[in-house]
Formats: structure tokens, C-alpha cells, sequence
């Protein structure tokens, strides 16, 4: 899809700035603006530049910004459907902090170096092979956040109210918690899809979050207090929630 002259604010989840390596971003660097991500590694943090040309996706980003902005650069998303996610911070008040357009669907593969090692957002190890849920996820973080339910038998996530209309506008005051259950009557595919997720974070629930590749990861706490990133597996899009139009 080519940037919209009028982009239309994304009627499916918002994603929420709930972790700093959870997101994109577009950035000048070296003399262009690049794709990078911030990647957390074993000795601290910092941002990676994308390899390759990735120079559509950043217009597509761009456009978004400047258009409902008027400034380039900034941080956007990739969701499972791979639809392009851009936040643009805005003076009115909704209730909300920034509004989500979408930029389109990207179809290429995101990735980037660090310290000689090629790293993505694939579940797929540093020697190539397939991860198993339960590996600890030691790529980039990006991907957008949902909820398992406590009791670890129902997924949700929670976005701004939008009413309905070919250009739909903000609900001041209003949220929606959209719930799978809802979405899908059968409770064996809900089961299903909750499943690989409550097997690592259990019947308390929790935050998880899936990525371009459809990979799932959770926050887990040590006892030394350290937070690491587990894989929980891929979802199945036929026990997910439907694919918002773009």
C-alpha cells in the first residue's frame, strides 16, 4: 500500500510504549535516515542501524510524520498482520498520548549486526537453527504487547475507543478491551492460542509480545532480579484475533 495523502488513524491494536527495545525507529544516521533498533545486550545498550536498504519503509514512516507532524524520524512498529504502525504525538486532548496511522504492509526482513553477529527478529538461533519455546530470546525486542488473562485462559489488550466511520476519530474518554474469547466462540481454538503463553507465566498471566514473524515472547523475573525475554512460540492467525482492514 503507497502512503495515503490522508493517512486514517489504525482501527485495530495501538501499540503502547510499555518497553524502550520494544519498537523501531527511524533515525538519521551517518548522513540518512535509517531503520534501528535499541538492542539490550549482555554489557548495555545501544541503538543498531538496519542492514540493507530499507529505504520504502522509511518513507512510508516518514510520510506519516511529517504528514500529521511535520517532523521526520521517530519511533513506529511492525505488528503479526506486518502492518506498519505509526505513532504521531499530537496537542489534543483525548485521552491520549499519541495517535497510530498505518503506513501500510511491509513484506522484507528487518535485520542488523551487532559486534560481528547478524541478529533479527526471527526465532531463529545464533546458529541457525529453529528456537524452542522456552529459549531465551536473544534478538531485538520489537513487537507490540498484549495481556493473558489472569487465570491464563482468555488474551486481550486494550486501545483508545474509535468511532466508526470510513475516517474514524478519537472517543474522548472512551477505551475498548477487545477480548479473543469474544472474538472467537470456539473455546478450544481460545485455549489454544493461550496456551504457549501460559505454560511459561502460568495461571497468573501477564504481559507477552508478538512481533512481524508472528514470534511471541515474555517477560520473566530472576531471582536475582534480572528480567530475561523467553520464547513462547508463533501464534496461529486462525485462533487470533481477525486482521484489521488497512
Amino acid at each position: 500500500m503507497q502512503p495515503s495523502t490522508n493517512p486514517k488513524l489504525y482501527s485495530g491494536l495501538w501499540p503502547s510504549n510499555v518497553a524502550r527495545a520494544a519498537k523501531y525507529a527511524v533515525r538519521f544516521v551517518q548522513g540518512e535516515w535509517k531503520v534501528t533498533v535499541l538492542y539490550e545486550s549482555g554489557v548495555g545498550e545501544c541503538f543498531l542501524a538496519v542492514d540493507g536498504d530499507q529505504t520504502e519503509l522509511v518513507a512510508k514512516v516518514n510520510h506519516i510524520k511529517e504528514t500529521c507532524s511535520s517532523s521526520p524520524g521517530g519511533v513506529f512498529y511492525l505488528n503479526e498482520f506486518r502492518h506498519i504502525l505509526v505513532p504521531v504525538p499530537h496537542q489534543v486532548t483525548d485521552g491520549t498520548k499519541a495517535h497510530v496511522y498505518c503506513a501500510g504492509r511491509f513484506a522484507g526482513i528487518l535485520s542488523f549486526h551487532f559486534e560481528g553477529v547478524a541478529l533479527d527478529t526471527a526465532p531463529i538461533r545464533r546458529d541457525g537453527t529453529p528456537m524452542n519455546p522456552g529459549d531465551e530470546w536473544i534478538g531485538p525486542r520489537p513487537g507490540v504487547a498484549y495481556k493473558l488473562a489472569a487465570g491464563g485462559n482468555d488474551i486481550f489488550f486494550e486501545s483508545p475507543g474509535l468511532s466508526e466511520e470510513d475516517s474514524p476519530k478519537v472517543r474522548p474518554g472512551v477505551s475498548r478491551k477487545v477480548k479473543l474469547s469474544r472474538i472467537l466462540p470456539d473455546k478450544d481454538r481460545v485455549a489454544q492460542a493461550c496456551a504457549p503463553v501460559k505454560k511459561l507465566r502460568g495461571h497468573q498471566g501477564g504481559r507477552f509480545y508478538v512481533n512481524e514473524h508472528g514470534a511471541m515472547f515474555t517477560p520473566t523475573s530472576e531471582n536475582s532480579g534480572e528480567i530475561k525475554y523467553i520464547y513462547c512460540g508463533r501464534i496461529d492467525l486462525d485462533c487470533w484475533f481477525p486482521e484489521p482492514k488497512i
